[in-house]
């Protein structure tokens, strides 16, 4: 049978817990039902913090990580330390990051973005933010709000994601509050808490609209967010609005993706000559993501492009033209003037041949503006080669014979001896058509003359 002095200090650290889970939790914005749910009751939450039962070790546990503080701060500490560790992150590790850790956090964001929400949960259990650097600190806060938003645990959610807003206040960091912000507002949304989640969104626009972060792809996040939230509010007019501006920030990016990949690296040079190099390798990597976009896109253009040559070839001409306007529309989305270029062209070629001269003349004069505007000899030509074609057919002979020099003479020059073969042999074979024998037998021996020059270029 316990005694009396033992009793008495079971009731002062019930109390001291309960008094700690209460203020931590009304600091959080929670209500007792988000603490309690699913494990707990709401009279059980209540009883312990009214100090009438004292929970058990796991149960502790449970609530401590719920409340994103340590489980020896509800044992032992005060609220108010509770909130100034967890909002600048005291840690003996401030001398310097441990590496192990930042291979950790890597993994497991890169974990995340493939939705591999339980292994990045497993990886980050070991990690204690009072062990961690005050950047560590907030990006494992950052990590677990996402995790739990991508497995539909929302009201965690909040949670994590609090703590990392204050975080980043704490450490007067702006960019990263106002990141975690905006994933906090996403999981109010979620919650159907539309008015917390448009506050939080409305707070990220104006740090955007007054340039203190000019990182487009996050405006376009908070501009779609923006949109969300009005629409459930039933505010069509900003919904639309909003729509919009998101459309028209994608639109910018992807027609001029070069040119934020290059803004991205200027912004980590700056964090990194200021010391912030979690925020620098974060932008370098941004820089890297869209160069890479780029090159995606590019392969995913080039593609369509050579599946509707293989269609063509097979005389599926309406699966040909799908492929090319579909190669057309990506490529001119990266503002790449010589692919889409050569997209023109093979779109021109193939309506040629079903008989449309006026969309095929529309199509090969967009392939030559791209290809002047490119300044690329080999696209030209082949641009040309399709005019030529069209003039051909339209029994314009000689000015399918001055479009045909042109583009041979660019070829040419530009020692483009396989797209010059290529190009002679089908001047040949309208010169053939036309009873012109000989030039048509002149054309074939430039031709292999072509062929000659560029099967010694490879040997050589």
């Amino acid at each position: 049978m316990p005694s009396t002095e033992t009793a008495n200090v079971g009731k002062a650290v019930a109390a001291r817990v309960g008094t700690n889970i209460r203020e931590v939790r009304t600091r959080l914005g929670l209500t007792q039902a988000q603490l309690a749910s699913p494990e707990f009751s709401i009279s059980y939450i209540s009883a312990i913090e009214r100090g009438k039962i004292r929970p058990s070790l796991k149960a502790l546990s449970i609530l401590a990580r719920r409340l994103d503080v340590p489980l020896t701060f509800l044992l032992e500490g005060s609220p108010a330390g509770a909130a100034e560790a967890r909002a600048v992150g005291y840690s003996p590790a401030d001398s310097g990051p441990d590496q192990r850790v930042e291979v950790d956090l890597l993994h497991a964001g890169i974990l995340i973005q493939q939705q591999a929400y339980e292994e990045a949960t497993q990886l980050l259990a070991p990690l204690q933010p009072e062990r961690l650097t005050t950047d560590q600190a907030f990006r494992l806060y950052l990590l677990r709000g996402l995790i739990h938003l991508g497995a539909g645990e929302y009201q965690e959610a909040v949670v994590d994601l609090r703590a990392a807003v204050n975080q980043g206040e704490g450490m007067n960091e702006i960019e990263y509050s106002e990141r975690a912000r905006n994933y906090l507002g996403k999981a109010y949304f979620l919650l159907y808490n539309y008015t917390l989640a448009l506050e939080n969104h409305q707070r990220c626009l104006e740090i955007i609209e007054a340039g203190q972060i000019k990182d487009p792809i996050f405006a376009l996040e908070v501009f779609s967010n923006l949109a969300n939230d009005y629409f459930r509010l039933g505010e069509l007019e900003k919904a639309v609005t909003f729509y919009h501006r998101a459309l028209e920030t994608l639109d910018e990016v992807y027609r001029d993706s070069r040119a934020f990949a290059r803004r991205y690296m200027e912004i980590s040079q700056q964090y990194r000559s200021a010391g912030k190099l979690a925020m620098a390798r974060d932008y370098a990597m941004r820089s890297l993501a869209i160069y890479e976009m780029r090159d995606e896109q590019r392969l995913i253009g080039l593609t369509h492009q050579q599946l509707g040559k293989a269609l063509e070839k097979q005389n599926d001409l309406a699966g040909a033209e799908q492929e090319y306007r579909r190669a057309i529309e990506i490529e001119r989305g990266l503002s790449d003037e010589v692919a889409a270029s050569l997209c023109h062209t093979s779109l021109a070629e193939l309506l040629l041949k079903e008989g449309k001269r006026a969309e095929a003349e529309r199509e090969a004069q967009e392939a030559l503006t791209l290809a002047r505007a490119s300044q690329d000899p080999r696209t030209q030509g082949q641009a040309l080669i399709a005019l030529a074609q069209i003039r051909h057919q339209e029994s314009d002979f000689s000015g399918a014979d001055e479009l045909f020099h042109q583009a041979l003479d660019l070829l040419d020059r530009a020692n483009a001896h396989e797209l010059a073969a290529s190009a002679y042999f089908r001047y040949a074979n309208l010169l053939e058509q036309r009873g012109e024998v000989q030039r048509s037998l002149n054309a074939i021996k430039k031709a292999y003359e072509h062929q000659r020059q560029g099967k010694l270029g490879d040997l050589e």
